[in-house]
């Protein structure tokens, strides 16, 4: 009973502390609207293409020229438009004053002339213009064994505008700007509980009832674990609020496996408790602890995706946020429900040794 007195006691502390309500709820929920809102188009999966403008002029009579004109002619689709220019310097006047993507000049070979075009609009023109060389190499070299088969150069084959397409790997739903910043912005949010640990025994030393605490009839570990679940509580309450806001009013949709993601994201709670009630314990109650545990809460929150996405690399695996955002994810889309496993089992792992660590670190001294 007495682990559950402490508890009590270490709630109201908290209650107590009106930053608690500005950082655990305020500040993350701001956070995801802000941010979801700017870099929303950032994870749109839909990429619009306008229509691109390639001029292109043909230099000398050749097989090369007679080659192009005609895929210039069949090429002209819905994404791309080859258009002769009058002459090389109308050709890349449009390009200078953006009347076009590209200037192509044929002559022994291609030449091509841009003004600095998106990626995207790089990456089309370099397709179709790779797929000319290799159509014309391969007439090319069909002629060479069979003269008769000329004609491949005048009329070479139609490619349709929907001879490629994009095929999605099964993922569930597609992951929105919204939805990816409540994950991470949740995840944070339980990585604070690094500043309620911190402040478990602090606020004891401040109020002077820590040497009542440490010399009554109890155990030591009794103290430290009923401070711990005291501090738990509220962070609990926090993440609750969080998971229903966050689907009431951005749109996430935790899905059948709810009660898992919270798991994981509970999992991460005790750890990062533990890890504050740890920097307080090791460096005997020293205040610039507190300022050192905020750069740490942001750091991982940089490595683990926080802000801007990181992927699934190295930043992430070195930031209890990181794997836990990928692990919420790949149950949340994927259904893959042994990705819950690595995160949860970690953060137990390493909070349990930090338990141990305290218990045996405060039993040897005399006064904490």
């Amino acid at each position: 009973m007495m682990i559950f007195h402490i508890m009590f006691k270490a709630i109201k502390l908290t209650l107590r502390d009106k930053g608690y309500f500005l950082y655990m709820l305020i500040f993350p929920l701001a956070l995801i609207l802000v941010l979801g809102s700017v870099l929303q188009d950032s994870f749109s999966s839909d990429v619009k293409l306008d229509k691109m403008k390639v001029e292109y002029v043909v230099e000398q009579h050749s097989p090369i020229g007679e080659g192009f004109s005609q895929f210039a002619k069949t090429a002209s689709g819905k994404q791309i438009v080859f258009k002769e220019a009058k002459s090389a310097k109308a050709g890349k006047s449009a390009v200078e004053n953006g009347d076009a993507v590209g200037f192509v000049a044929v002559g022994n070979d291609l030449t091509v002339t841009t003004n600095s075009p998106s990626q995207i609009e790089m990456s089309v023109l370099n397709g179709y213009l790779t797929q000319f060389t290799a159509q014309y190499r391969l007439a090319s070299t069909i002629i060479k064994v069979d003269p008769t088969q000329a004609k491949i150069l005048q009329n070479p084959p139609k490619v349709s505008d929907s001879a490629v397409t994009i095929e999605k790997q099964a993922s569930g739903n597609e992951i929105t700007a919204f939805e990816y910043y409540a994950i991470a912005m949740i995840a944070m949010v339980m990585m604070f509980g690094i500043n309620s640990g911190i402040s478990v025994f602090r606020e004891e030393k401040v109020r002077h009832t820590d040497v009542r605490l440490f010399i009554a009839p109890i155990r030591k570990s009794t103290a430290i674990i009923g401070n711990f679940l005291g501090a738990i509580f509220m962070q609990v309450v926090a993440l609750i609020l969080l998971m229903i806001v966050s689907q009431l009013f951005f749109g996430v949709h935790w899905g059948q496996n709810a009660l898992l993601i919270f798991v994981i994201y509970f999992s991460l709670l005790f750890l990062s408790v533990a890890i504050g009630m740890a920097v307080d314990v090791f460096s005997n109650g020293n205040p610039a602890a507190t300022g050192a545990a905020s750069i740490l809460v942001q750091v991982f929150a940089f490595l683990g995706g926080a802000y801007f996405p990181t992927g699934d690399g190295l930043m992430s695996k070195l930031s209890p946020i990181g794997w836990v955002r990928v692990g919420v994810r790949d149950v949340m889309y994927n259904d893959v429900i042994s990705a819950a496993f690595w995160p949860i089992a970690l953060n137990i792992a390493i909070t349990l040794v930090l338990v141990v660590a305290m218990s045996y670190w405060i039993r040897r001294k005399e006064v904490y």
